[in-house]
C-alpha cells in the first residue's frame, strides 16, 4: 500500500515538473539561437524600389535585400543572404532653384527572416555603392540624407551671363516692364539642382541605430534563394 502511494505521489511530481523542464529545455534552446547585433552593424544591401526626390513620397516602401550575409563572432551565419529588409521614406524635398538638390532621408525598420519572422530594426542609409541610369550623382551625408548634386558647369556658365532686369532697361523698356522680365529671366536662367535618385539594382550601405537581438532557427535558416526572393513580390 506504501509503496503505491510512493508510486502516485512520484509520478504526480513528474506530471507537475514535466512542463517546468520542458520550459527550461525551450528556453535554453532558444538562449542558444539568440544572437546580438550590436549598434554600428553595416549591411550591403540591393536595392528594389526606384527612389527620387521629385516622385517619391513620404511613407513610401523601400524594398532591398540583404546582399552580404551576416556572421556572428564564430563565423556562423546570422542572416543570410536575400533576406528582405524593408525601409520608408521620411522625408522628402524636390531640387530647387539656386542650385538647391533634392533631399531624401530613408528609416530602414524591418527585416524578414528566412522562416517568415518579421524583426523591428532601426537603421540608416550610409552610403551608395553602385548605381545605374543616372543615379551616381546622389550622395549620403553623415545624417543619412540622400541628396541631390548641384546644377551642371553648363547650366552654372548659363546662370552666371543671365541678362538681369537693369540691362532690360538699359535697352529701352519700362523699369515696371524691365523688372517683371528679370524675374522672368533670373527664374528661367538660375538653374535648379538635381533630384537625389537611386534607382533599382543600386547597391547601398545602411547601418544599425539600435542592437538588435533576433533568434535564429538552424533548420529554417537553409531555405532557398528562390524562396527569399519570392518575398520581394510580395
Amino acid at each position: 500500500m506504501v509503496r503505491g502511494t510512493f508510486k502516485v505521489l512520484a509520478l504526480a511530481l513528474v506530471v507537475v515538473a514535466l512542463p517546468a523542464v520542458l520550459q527550461a529545455q525551450t528556453s535554453l534552446a532558444e538562449a542558444q539561437n539568440q544572437h546580438w547585433l550590436p549598434e554600428g552593424t553595416e549591411f550591403k544591401l540591393i536595392l528594389h524600389t526606384k527612389i527620387n526626390s521629385k516622385t517619391s513620397k513620404k511613407g513610401d516602401v523601400v524594398i532591398t535585400t540583404l546582399l552580404d550575409p551576416i556572421y556572428d563572432e564564430e563565423d556562423q551565419v546570422i542572416l543570410p543572404k536575400g533576406i528582405r529588409v524593408d525601409g520608408r521614406i521620411q522625408e522628402v524635398h524636390g531640387a530647387g532653384h539656386r542650385g538647391k538638390g533634392g533631399q531624401l532621408y530613408v528609416l530602414f525598420n524591418s527585416l524578414t527572416l528566412p522562416d517568415g519572422q518579421k524583426v523591428a530594426i532601426t537603421g540608416s542609409l550610409t552610403e551608395v555603392f553602385a548605381s545605374k541610369n543616372g543615379g551616381d550623382n546622389s550622395t549620403v551625408d553623415a545624417e543619412g540624407d540622400l541628396k541631390g548634386g548641384g546644377p551642371s558647369k553648363v547650366k552654372r556658365i548659363i546662370a552666371f551671363g543671365a541678362p538681369t532686369a537693369a540691362g532690360v532697361a538699359a535697352g529701352g523698356i519700362g523699369v515696371g516692364i524691365a523688372a517683371g522680365v528679370g524675374g522672368a529671366l533670373a527664374a528661367y536662367f538660375i538653374p535648379k539642382g538635381k533630384q537625389a535618385e537611386l534607382p533599382a539594382g543600386s547597391l547601398i550601405g545602411m547601418r544599425l541605430d539600435r542592437d538588435l537581438t533576433i533568434t535564429v532557427n538552424p533548420q529554417r535558416q537553409k531555405q532557398s534563394g528562390a524562396a527569399a526572393q519570392a518575398l520581394i513580390k510580395k
